[in-house]
C-alpha cells in the first residue's frame, strides 16, 4: 500500500480530497433537505455520480473522468442554488412567502462544501496524479 501511494502527486490527494468533500455534501443535504422538502433527484443523484468517478478516479488516471466528476459537482450545487432561489429572495426582503428564509445558510453552507469541491477537481485536472 506505502509502494501505491508513493507513485501518486499532489493531483490525486487533491481528488481524494474532493471525493472526501462529495460524500460531506451528499450526507449534509440528504439529512437537511427531505425535512424542509427540498429533496431533489438530481442533486442527489450528481453528488453520487461525482463520488463514484472520484472512486474510479484514485484508481484509473483519466483525464475526461475528472472533467465529468467537476461536471457532475456543478450541476449539484447549481440545482441546489436554483431550487433555494426562494429562500434567498424572502431572505433579501424580509417576509415569507416564495421559501424558508431561516434555512439560506445551511444552504450557503451545504453549496460552499460542494462549490469546494468543484474547485479541487478544477484543479486536480492541471495538476499530475502520478508521479513520473
Amino acid at each position: 500500500m506505502k509502494e501505491k501511494l508513493e507513485t501518486k502527486a499532489v493531483g490525486f490527494y487533491f481528488i481524494v480530497l474532493a471525493a472526501l468533500l462529495g460524500v460531506i455534501s451528499l450526507i449534509r443535504y440528504a439529512v437537511w433537505a427531505p425535512a424542509h422538502d427540498a429533496m431533489d433527484v438530481l442533486t442527489m443523484a450528481a453528488l453520487v455520480i461525482g463520488i463514484v468517478i472520484g472512486i474510479i478516479l484514485m484508481v484509473k488516471n483519466n483525464d475526461y473522468l475528472v472533467i465529468v466528476m467537476t461536471v457532475c459537482y456543478s450541476i449539484a450545487t447549481v440545482k441546489l442554488l436554483t431550487d433555494s432561489v426562494g429562500s434567498f429572495v424572502d431572505a433579501i426582503q424580509g417576509i415569507n412567502m416564495f421559501g424558508d428564509s431561516s434555512q439560506v445558510g445551511t444552504i450557503i453552507s451545504i453549496a460552499a462544501v460542494m462549490g469546494v469541491s468543484i474547485l479541487l477537481s478544477i484543479i486536480s485536472g492541471f495538476l499530475k496524479r502520478v508521479k513520473e
